[in-house]
């Protein structure tokens, strides 16, 4: 059974995607989405969704500190619902979008990327999607009950 998760980081001019594998047990980053126009990047995430066999779609929702909702995660939910509409009609049927704590990972994202010595223009390009992979390789672990 195909297990494959698509995780989505939103935000207002990049949106960053992380796909996992069909076990849905590792996830990896991939090339981020530019925002300019939310019908644009819905469809190409769908394209995306269609052509990897996603069964599942984990959006990374932007909770303060404080668990209070902030500007960007009123903006994640208006997406969200503009999404939901977009695959309601996919072939693959019933895909869940499930809304997945996101707190630190773009903050963990640039940790590792600096760790790793990746310029600032590079940084700038990977990090979106690097922290989306970090938010899904979470949801994976906690659904699969992996103890880190």
């Amino acid at each position: 059974m195909n297990k494959k998760a698509i995780c989505i980081d939103y935000g207002l001019k990049r949106i960053g995607v992380a796909l996992s594998d069909d076990r849905g047990t590792v996830a990896f980053p991939r090339k981020f989405i530019i925002n300019e126009n939310l019908n644009n990047s819905a469809a190409e995430l769908k394209d995306i969704i269609i052509a990897e066999n996603v069964s599942a779609v984990v959006v990374g929702m932007p909770i303060g500190l404080s668990g209070q909702q902030s500007s960007l995660s009123i903006e994640t939910e208006k997406f969200i619902s503009e999404f939901k509409k977009t695959i309601e009609n996919l072939p693959i049927k019933d895909i869940p979008i499930i809304a997945y704590d996101e707190r630190f990972s773009t903050a963990q994202a640039r940790r590792s990327l600096i760790d790793k010595d990746v310029n600032r223009k590079k940084r700038k390009q990977a990090i979106d999607s690097i922290a989306a992979s970090f938010v899904l390789q979470a949801y994976l672990d906690g659904i699969n009950n992996i103890d880190i």
